[in-house]
């Protein structure tokens, strides 16, 4: 997991998704015999053994069309029960769980499969079905979807969105220096809007394209102060480490 902290650039639903498949083909590769791959991912019949994903704009497709279905080397997927429900994927109600919004079926050339009979996935009264959600991996529930369909993930980015928030915001810069800006029906001492990226880890860094000076307030400046605040008024709070905003003044 510690690695997975690395690949997250682009935080949002479509930038999450990307990097996971990105991560876990490198690791697949990695793990047997390099780009050559080898039999380990192809069957006798010439089919994959593991599981590919494609993109139809802005929709993630898990497609199993071309994937081995011998049960002894059918590949499993399975996503965090937790994960699951705040990207729309899984809804609960009560004890039970049904399919969310976010989540949708598709069925091979629209052919509905004979699951009784050749299902990779089973209940516990061993009726076989196309999902289900499970507990028999340690303390964790997960979904578990199968490789007898495909399975459309949509609207990452909103979703992703409702879990973290949006993936920029605001930051107003305000110092006693400048001569003052109308914001709204009040002059403040506001120098600049800042439009914020969340980038994952690392020092995030802003610099203006258009460079815009502003009178200073007075002649002599003994004390500068510099206050940062979120658009709703507070100030903002930051994490470890030095926030630093860099001044430049301009001899008219």
């Amino acid at each position: 997991m510690e690695q997975l902290k690395k690949v997250f650039y682009n935080v949002d639903g479509v930038g999450l998704m990307k990097s996971m498949i990105a991560f876990f083909e490198r690791q697949r590769i990695f793990a047997f015999d390099g780009p050559k791959m080898g039999s380990k991912y192809v069957g006798n019949d010439g089919k994959r053994t593991y599981i590919k994903f494609k993109w139809e704009g802005e929709d993630l497709v898990m497609d199993n069309k071309d994937i081995v279905r011998p049960r002894s080397q059918i590949p499993e997927f399975n996503i965090h029960v937790e994960l699951a429900l705040k990207m729309g994927w899984l809804e609960k109600n009560g004890k039970a769980y049904n399919l969310g919004p976010n989540l949708q079926v598709e069925f091979v050339d629209d052919v509905i499969p004979d699951i009784s009979a050749v299902g990779d996935i089973k209940e516990k009264d061993g009726t076989s079905v196309f999902w289900n959600v499970h507990s028999d991996r340690g303390d964790a529930d997960f979904l578990t979807l199968s490789i007898y369909c495909n399975w459309r993930f949509m609207n990452l980015n909103k979703a992703f969105e409702v879990v973290l928030g949006d993936s920029s915001r605001s930051l107003l810069v305000y110092s006693n220096t400048g001569g003052g800006n109308v914001v709204g029906n009040q002059v403040t001492d506001l120098l600049r809007e800042v439009n914020l990226i969340r980038r994952g880890e690392g020092t995030q860094y802003f610099e203006p394209v258009h460079v815009q000076y502003i009178p200073v307030r007075k002649e002599v400046l003994d004390i500068i102060e510099v206050q940062v605040a979120e658009a709703t008024g507070e100030l903002t709070t930051f994490g470890a480490g030095n926030t630093i905003a860099t001044l430049h003044f301009m001899k008219s």
